[in-house]
């Protein structure tokens, strides 16, 4: 898979399911990580965005939505969490989200071992 690619992806992921994610960062984030989301979907409309950024961007929104940051129990991120009501809906939206983040965080993350495997091969 291209960078082109993996950018177009993240791109469709992001416009597809904005006021979803916009929401679930909210709920779980507060207004600090909605602005954050913001700040991620305005540096992927770049004309070159910067590949290592994103990754990092789209690594935080999966730790988020994955709940990895719920587990401090003094952070933000718990104190929200523990507002959401287990039977709304905005539950199994937030598990739908978190599945295909870390999907194209895996295909993220696959890009770039093979990316500094060839750029190994050339330097050898």
């Amino acid at each position: 898979m291209s960078r082109k690619h993996l950018l177009a992806l993240l791109k469709s992921f992001i416009a597809q399911y904005d006021l979803d994610l916009q929401n679930a960062v909210y709920l779980l984030g507060g207004r600090a990580s909605l602005m954050r989301l913001q700040r991620f979907r305005k540096t992927l409309s770049a004309i070159k965005p910067k590949f290592q950024h994103l990754c990092r961007e789209l690594n935080w929104l999966c730790d988020l939505l994955s709940l990895d940051m719920v587990g401090d129990i003094s952070s933000d991120e718990s104190g929200y969490f523990a507002l959401i009501d287990p039977v709304d809906d905005v539950v199994w939206t937030i598990c739908v989200l978190t599945d295909i983040a870390q999907g194209l965080s895996d295909d993220f993350d696959e890009f770039l071992e093979t990316s500094e495997i060839d750029l190994s091969e050339v330097a050898a």
